[in-house]
């Protein structure tokens, strides 16, 4: 895999969203960190050391210090977040003209804090002032408003700084040398308030919020020189770099895709770079080089790709993700066909042996125990594996897994898209015979025909009574008849002892016993359980039910993001509240599935090959700026119909309500959902040939008119 070269200022380091720096292809120029400095400040006699002193600066920023994050671009700036430091609350803006950055520091009230800008990279590189307000720094200019060199006031620091007046707003512009940027030139107009996406309607502010929780945690790691957005800063705080887990990342790029596909590539290029070292993706990457040798993570990969790159594939950059995807998945059969008949079960290698003290804390041993098979499924501590027995021999858990066996069937399918898309047609047509032998194993031996589901199955022949939404999943990759799929969604998914309520949908159904632990996956609603589900519910034309997922996922997104501005990893199944645990981190970017599915609800790119547009029961609501394969969209749906432009020109509408289904490839029909009469129409001749059909049922006809493709119904 090829390293990263990113340049411009944007938040790259990991060590605090107090950090701007500049990168030239990847090689950090220059570093500066803002911090606030309370000259009444006294510690804690136990924290004192030997030399007396008093007054503390306040530069160690974490997601706990945040009240607001604000606008941030995809990859670099402008970023703006409101943060506090005691009862001091402040606001920081960062905008960016080619190579100057303008930091704007201010207190939004009454406060005796002074706000200090500290020049931390290069390292021990001298600071010279030209006068009380301008200077330079490693050849960069300097200009301070609002704040000056030390002259009569000085701080105990190992680096330079400036200081600003208690109380009171600061401003930094750095440049390169000879450049005409000072601390007096205005800020130029916010061109990302134009081009970011943006929600309105039962949307609200709630693509605004996904993307912000992706922009925030986006890192350059200098080590492994790659751009990933992992899962938040404070765990890469906590590990000293950018840390990398296989599943959350692809879900980052999911996220990241609809207002930046550089972006959410650069996530995908950050996990498959660990097949080059490791032949599969590992559980966790380290900056530092630590990596999982013996357990891998969901294999969502090809799947992740497919999805974002099916409606007008990038076929040299797919070309160059095949063989890492194709590699990994031959790692499953190869090491988790436990039982030897072809359906899946999590685990841990014995070999190779590595170490790595700073976790056996949380984990007695790194490898080759039930424990490091649970977090290879991702589910830490989900009560599925509570009790089941690890085999020694075999390296999995004996048991035949649900979750695993969908994520390999979801594999093969996605492969042979792709294959087939780069003229792999032998490629393709062996994951298509691998698709449908696992499809047939799984309904042989996976569904429980008595309960009306998939389970999880032990060795010994028992069907696991702990259900989680897993059991839904076969229907992602196409497993069940219509019929199965039917049966599970109206006794087990719409029933409200299981998994549906007010707040939906809970990792483990709600009359296990372990529903009321309220940690972590024993209980708790997650993002992407709940983005997944709804894949699987779109796939089957399960609209309605889809739509009401989608509503109440964002109705509890929106509603801790609006009180708290928190994007939580998980949420309580019972409150619908992320911050009533300690093991809820309050900005973790997937907690934004629960947005992205609503704006699935107005648009979306469906892997088993169509567009869709609109919905019959959702919100009326708007999505503005999303980017889909190198194409922007605006999306309008409410009572009045459904109207959408494509890079600013008409690009279909319709007179009612409506669900509308193009496909990418094929012969197939444009498929319409409509709650009455209307006409659809459609500014791409490419669908002019083909017919029309309506609500499931009968063909209908289309029209030519003034370059448009019109189709028309009369009713229901």
């Amino acid at each position: 895999m090829h390293a990263h070269k990113p340049s411009g200022w944007n938040t790259w380091d990991y060590r605090g969203f107090n950090r701007l720096v500049f990168l030239r292809n990847g090689q950090t120029k220059i570093a500066v960190q803002y911090a606030l400095w309370d000259g009444a400040f006294q510690p804690k006699p136990e924290e004192r050391d030997h030399y007396r002193f008093h007054g503390g600066l306040h530069q160690n920023l974490r997601w706990d210090h945040a009240r607001k994050i604000g606008a941030h671009a995809s990859l670099g700036l402008p970023a703006e977040v409101e943060f506090a430091v005691g009862e001091a609350r402040f606001r920081a803006r960062a905008v960016a003209e080619g190579d100057a950055l303008r930091l704007t520091v201010e207190p939004l009230g009454e406060t005796p804090l002074r706000v200090v800008f500290l020049f931390v990279s290069p390292d021990a590189e001298p600071a010279t002032a030209k006068s009380p307000t301008q200077g330079a720094f490693a050849g960069w200019q300097v200009g301070l408003g609002g704040a000056t060199w030390p002259t009569d006031y000085f701080l105990n620091l190992p680096v330079p700084y400036a200081i600003g007046q208690p109380g009171q707003p600061a401003v930094l512009t750095v440049a390169p040398a000879g450049s005409s940027k000072t601390a007096d030139t205005p800020e130029g107009p916010e061109s990302y308030e134009s081009v970011r996406l943006a929600g309105g309607g039962a949307l609200a502010d709630a693509p605004q919020a996904m993307m912000q929780a992706v922009n925030w945690n986006t890192h350059f790691d200098v080590r492994r020189r790659l751009v990933s957005s992992p899962v938040s800063r404070d765990w890469c705080i906590d590990w000293h770099g950018p840390i990398v887990f296989g599943w959350d990342t692809f879900f980052a790029a999911t996220i990241a895709s609809l207002e930046s596909r550089e972006l959410a590539r650069l996530n995908l290029e950050s996990v498959l770079a660990g097949v080059d070292e490791l032949g599969f993706v590992p559980n966790y990457f380290m900056a530092h080089g630590a990596a999982s040798r013996d357990r891998s993570m969901p294999c969502l990969g090809a799947y992740t790709i497919w999805k974002l790159e099916q409606a007008e594939p990038d076929l040299d950059w797919i070309g160059r993700m095949y063989p890492r995807l194709r590699t990994w998945h031959r790692f499953w059969m190869k090491n988790r066909n436990g039982k030897g008949d072809g359906l899946l079960a999590w685990g841990s290698n014995a070999t190779p042996p590595y170490e790595f003290p700073q976790l056996l804390p949380y984990n007695p041993s790194l490898q080759h125990t039930a424990k490091c098979a649970m977090y290879e499924s991702g589910l830490d501590n989900s009560p599925m594996y509570d009790d089941v027995p690890f085999n020694t021999q075999s390296n999995t858990f004996e048991l035949e897994d649900v979750l695993l066996s969908s994520y390999y069937a979801m594999d093969c399918e996605a492969l042979a898209w792709i294959a087939a898309a780069l003229g792999r047609d032998k490629d393709a047509a062996a994951y298509r015979r691998e698709h449908e032998a696992m499809k047939k194993r799984m309904n042989d031996v996976l569904w429980d025909e008595a309960n009306g589901l998939y389970s999880n199955r032990h060795w010994d022949g028992r069907f696991s009574n702990r259900w989680a939404p897993v059991s839904f999943f076969p229907m992602i990759a196409g497993v069940p008849s219509r019929q199965q799929a039917q049966r599970m969604v109206r006794e087990h998914l719409l029933n409200e002892r299981e998994f549906w309520g007010e707040y939906v949908v809970p990792a483990i159904s709600r009359s296990d016993p372990a529903y009321k632990d309220n940690d972590y996956w024993r209980g708790r609603i997650w993002g992407p359980f709940n983005y997944l589900l709804a894949e699987g519910l779109r796939r089957y034309r399960f609209d309605d039910e889809a739509a009401e997922l989608a509503r109440r996922g964002l109705a509890m997104f929106l509603k801790n993001w609006q009180e708290d501005g928190g994007v939580y990893e998980n949420y309580n199944a019972d409150t619908g509240k992320g911050a009533d645990v300690w093991n809820a981190a309050r900005l973790y970017h997937w907690g934004g599935l629960l947005a992205f599915i609503g704006i699935g609800e107005l648009v979306d790119s469906e892997p088993s090959g169509h567009l869709r547009f609109g919905s019959l029961r959702f919100p009326a609501a708007t999505v503005r700026n999303y980017r889909l394969a190198g194409h922007v969209y605006d999306v309008d749906c409410g009572d009045a119909g459904l109207r959408i432009t494509r890079d600013g020109r008409p690009y279909l509408a319709c007179t009612t309500r409506a669900i509308v289904r193009l496909p990418l490839a094929g012969d197939g029909p444009v498929d319409i959902r409509a709650a009455g009469p209307g006409e659809l129409t459609v500014h791409d001749e490419a669908f002019a040939r083909r017919p029309g059909r309506i609500n499931d049922g009968g063909a209908i006809g289309s029209e030519r008119r003034d370059g448009t493709v019109v189709f028309r119904w009369a009713g229901t």
